[in-house]
């Protein structure tokens, strides 16, 4: 046995929680050190962890047993701090965005890749049960030909947006709302089981008004394989997180809702009023995005401990950026169709 991969942990924000959990649970891989600004809570976790405390991300960067920085920053910060992580030789999992712009994002891959370390997104999507079998019926013709797909993702960010202080509500801190916040998740699950984009309109709106982003946003348009696509998102909703999938195809449809019981059902067609519930995807309202993160953190440690290809492939996360602009462009100018 070899000994495990170090990690460095850079930020320590709600979402690192289900990071922890992915590492504790790899075979490979240990977390050695974290960094946050707030010295209680960074002094707290440390000791809590068994982890090297720093509170500046430049120190953790040269301590020579970090093999892998996990970047669980605000938006804002993704590009320089994983630029330096990438500089320093450090193989690098960040969470979405990738970067604020696609400029950026590709800049990042293209430093990966001249360095030979690991970048990958912490996008869950890709470890949720249910996508992994919708994938599953997609792949084998159970629905046939896709016609229609709709993603719904729902949850309130009211009282963060509302908090001036933080970065969420801020254009300085999260470079948008909705649409770059948690559009990246449906445009990743889309051009994973279906394909391309061909062509994007944006909308979006405001309800709370002591933000500087938007809190609700549609972005629909079509696939290059002809199908007609809606995303939807919602931060005003008061409601647990949740995301919903709906494929509408030739021979039959599935719909995903991570609320309900069962939460993956196939209908095949018009007279199928009870549906065929999928087996292996269990009710976890609670539980399938913490697990489903934690998956993705254990994925890219393993993966750069074995030498293997993560799951995720950055440039993907690259692609939900550049849907992410076309939709704010298209908002811009009254919701015009742009082109993919």
């Amino acid at each position: 046995m070899t000994d495990p991969t170090g990690v460095g942990l850079i930020g320590l924000g709600i979402i690192s929680a289900a990071h922890i959990e992915g590492y504790e649970s790899s075979q490979t891989a240990e977390l050695a050190a974290v960094c946050d600004v707030n010295l209680e809570l960074l002094k707290t976790r440390a000791e809590e962890l068994g982890a090297t405390a720093f509170s500046r991300y430049a120190e953790l960067l040269a301590e020579p047993r970090v093999s892998i920085v996990d970047v669980c920053l605000p938006h804002n910060l993704h590009y320089p701090v994983v630029r330096a992580a990438l500089e320093a030789g450090k193989h690098v999992l960040v969470e979405k965005p990738l970067a604020l712009t696609s400029k950026e994002c590709l800049e990042l891959i293209e430093l990966a890749d001249s360095t030979g370390v690991r970048l990958s997104v912490a996008e869950n999507t890709r470890f949720v049960d249910a996508y992994l079998a919708a994938e599953r019926l997609i792949s084998a013709g159970e629905l046939g030909e896709t016609r229609l797909v709709r993603t719904f993702i729902s949850g309130s960010e009211v009282q963060r947006l509302r908090n001036t202080e933080l970065w969420k509500g801020r254009a300085d801190g999260s470079g948008g709302g909705a649409i770059i916040d948690a559009g990246p998740h449906s445009f990743y699950l889309l051009k994973w089981l279906l394909g391309e984009f061909a062509s994007v309109r944006g909308f979006h709106d405001q309800i709370v008004r002591e933000a500087q982003v938007e809190d609700n946003a549609v972005v629909a348009g079509t696939l290059v394989s002809g199908a007609l696509f809606r995303c939807e998102f919602t931060f005003t909703a008061e409601i647990p997180w949740s995301e919903r999938l709906e494929v509408y195809g030739s021979k039959g449809s599935l719909i995903i809702d991570q609320l309900l019981d069962p939460p993956a059902v196939l209908f095949r067609g018009g007279k199928d009023y009870l549906g065929e519930p999928i087996p292996g995807v269990a009710h976890d309202p609670r539980g399938w995005k913490r697990a489903s993160i934690a998956a993705g953190a254990r994925d890219f440690a393993e993966a750069v401990t074995t030498g293997r290809v993560p799951t995720v492939d950055p440039r993907d996360g690259l692609y939900g950026v550049l849907i992410a602009e076309r939709a704010y462009e298209s908002a811009a100018a009254g919701g015009v169709l742009k082109s993919a």
